[in-house]
């Protein structure tokens, strides 16, 4: 049994944030019902620049496959008939458009809850439904300039976005923990809420630490590069040989264990390895130092041998490398969905946790799924028909 099994979503989300979280309700269980645009559908279908078909890209599979589709254009009442309809069986609507568009399209939350006093409504925008900022737009990169991601990131003071959009992604976990937190509630008290998610605090969320540490000290913190969280030159990426590694020895048992594994014992001793303030005050010199060591080993006999000595580290991978790595398979990981259209399955990862599988997803065709929904609300096909001829669903 999957924890969300008996379980339906109205999906009324785009782009990356709000199929995330749906997308992870669906690992779960969950019956999602994607609500798309007739013709042009759910724009990150169109994303194919990075690889993909004509409404099919493979970003828009990674985060939809094993949702149900049905096309409806909600300009028209018998389209908005339907999503009421929809609304109305629904346990929770997932909803990611600026604030106010639900509303305009006939949809008020207190509508909602008038309907279906049970749902769960969750909306994610890129600042909230509040505050001075709620009417701006954003993009995982405006959330990472915004949050002050982008300058811990920066390179001798130039701003750099991360490589993947995190904030998204994060913001879509985000979303699936207060979908979690409102159902339980809805277990108890019988009646649904409205969850208000934005891309802004999940960035922060992300950023706790450094929130914190600006508390504290009235100081901004600057952009670490690749060092580790301690600040020291033993948990830091290093060229080798053949290639990168990443260290973390932040323990005096783990620097010492590092020393040996390089075959410098002797260097336990000496004032700049002592301790961890000794390593801090000394970065400069621990870094040359660990630069000319580490230069002379190939990078996988390293990682075996400081791994095995109980030294944190790792070859520095590239995704390629990483997701053909056999434990991932042996965990159990990555799942496969079926590309209509593509002559094999397409890798994707999983739940992120331990939990049942659900059957291979498939992802969904723009409105292939139309009738069939249609025809669970019960209607009829010649009703469907005429819907179709009218161009309210497709």
């Amino acid at each position: 049994m999957n924890a969300l099994d008996g379980i339906r979503v109205v999906d009324l989300t785009h782009a990356i944030s709000g199929p995330t979280c749906t997308n992870a309700l669906m690992q779960m269980g969950a019956d999602i019902v994607k609500v798309e645009p007739p013709r042009t559908g759910d724009g990150f279908r169109h994303y194919t620049e990075h690889a993909g078909e004509s409404l099919m890209s493979v970003p828009f599979a990674s985060i939809n496959a094993g949702k149900r589709s049905i096309a409806l254009d909600l300009k028209q009442d018998e389209a908005r008939a339907v999503l009421w309809q929809l609304i109305e069986q629904a346990d929770i609507l997932v909803e990611n458009y600026r604030p106010g568009v639900l509303a305009r399209l006939g949809f008020p939350v207190d509508a909602l809850h008038r309907r279906n006093p049970r749902l769960v409504i969750v909306s994610i925008t890129g600042f909230g439904q509040t505050g001075p900022l709620a009417d701006w737009g954003a993009y995982d990169h405006i959330a990472q300039a915004m949050s002050g991601i982008a300058m811990l990131n920066a390179v001798d003071g130039e701003p750099r976005k991360l490589g993947l959009p995190i904030i998204d992604s994060f913001t879509g976990y985000v979303a699936v923990i207060g979908v979690m937190a409102a159902l339980r509630r809805r277990d108890v008290t019988g009646v649904g809420e409205h969850v208000d998610v934005a891309m802004l605090d999940s960035a922060l969320k992300l950023a706790n630490q450094t929130v914190a540490i600006h508390s504290y000290t009235g100081h901004t913190p600057g952009g670490t590069g690749n060092k580790g969280f301690r600040l020291v030159a033993t948990s830091e990426f290093y060229p080798t040989a053949d290639g990168w590694i990443a260290l973390g020895a932040n323990h005096q048992t783990q620097v010492e264990a590092l020393l040996r594994v390089l075959g410098q014992e002797h260097m336990i001793g000496d004032p700049a390895f002592i301790d961890h303030a000794a390593r801090v005050a000394h970065y400069d010199f621990v870094k040359a130092w660990l630069t000319d060591q580490l230069a002379q080993w190939q990078t996988k006999e390293l990682e075996a041998r400081l791994t095995q000595a109980r030294v944190p580290a790792a070859m520095i991978r590239n995704v390629g490398q990483i997701v053909a790595h056999p434990h991932l398979s042996q965990r159990g990981s990555l799942d496969a969905v079926t590309l209509p259209g593509h002559d094999r399955p397409l890798t994707v990862m999983g739940a992120g946790f331990s939990t049942d599988p659900v059957a291979t997803p498939v992802v969904p065709k723009l409105g292939g799924d139309t009738d069939t929904i249609l025809t669970e609300l019960g209607h009829a096909g010649d009703h469907i028909a005429a819907l179709r001829a009218q161009g309210a669903v497709a």
